[in-house]
């Protein structure tokens, strides 16, 4: 009689023990994927942060940090979520909205033909990274429906101008380089593509009508610089061959008679 009981006590123990081991684990797996949404949440905070630090390095859209700054909200909702406790991220979002509703009421979006050239090719990889980034954040709110196709075209158009302008602004430098090298075939190469590029554009602002006219100004420096020393070496041919004309002239001449 005994026998039959300690069995079954060790039965409900050996289900009690697996029971609490199922369990376990399974809390164990709820607090690694909250743990990972977390820090997926945390660095898109992270990342558009970084971006809206750019906002004074180049024009940026009331609507662009709009679309920014409820990425950042929309994150921070998820957190809360996973972590409702967590007092930080409440204010956080509580800074969120009112920088949201401040941007909403008083922004006065820049002049788009403002633009703060690159002093340099490090400072000008760093802006196409950032213009790269905030693209991947148009097309991926859009993905989600967070904004309509009418506002990420005409915000991922700008995007793409503003990257069509540091590209032009490197080009113009490595134009000018190469000029002062004397190397004016690649300089004409570099100045025609730009310029076929930029005639393609029929929303172009002052800026680019600026970088066009520039172009077009080495262009003709150039062609005058290479007319003028076309002119000198012809006459400077033309001036040997007089020369070796009346050496011989000299040679072949009649003889005087004595």
């Amino acid at each position: 009689m005994l026998f039959p009981i300690i069995l079954s006590l060790v039965a409900l123990l050996l289900f009690v023990l697996i029971g609490y081991s199922i369990i376990h684990q399974y809390k164990q797996k709820l607090e690694s994927e909250r743990r990972i949404a977390v820090s997926k949440q945390r660095a898109v905070v992270s990342e558009v942060d970084e971006l809206l630090l750019n906002a004074t390095r180049m024009p940026f859209s009331k609507s662009l940090l709009l679309i920014l700054q409820n990425r950042i909200r929309n994150a921070l909702i998820l957190m809360i979520k996973s972590n409702p406790a967590n007092t930080a991220m409440r204010e956080h979002l509580k800074n969120t909205d009112s920088q949201i509703q401040q941007i909403r009421t008083h922004y006065t979006p820049p002049d788009e033909s403002i633009f703060r050239t690159p002093e340099n090719d490090k400072e000008a990889l760093a802006l196409l990274q950032v213009t790269k980034k905030i693209r991947a954040v148009l097309r991926s709110e859009h993905a989600k429906g967070k904004i309509s196709t009418e506002i990420f075209v005409a915000e991922d158009h700008r995007i793409e101008i503003m990257q069509l302008k540091i590209n032009i602004e490197n080009g113009v430098k490595r134009i000018i380089d190469a000029k002062m090298s004397k190397q004016f075939g690649s300089a004409n190469q570099m100045i025609n593509k730009l310029v076929n590029i930029l005639t393609t554009i029929p929303d172009k602002d002052s800026y680019l009508d600026k970088k066009q006219e520039q172009l077009l100004s080495i262009k003709n420096e150039i062609k005058s610089y290479l007319v003028k020393h076309s002119d000198e070496e012809l006459a400077a041919i033309k001036a040997k061959e007089a020369e070796k004309k009346s050496d011989l002239d000299v040679i072949f001449q009649d003889k005087k008679k004595w």
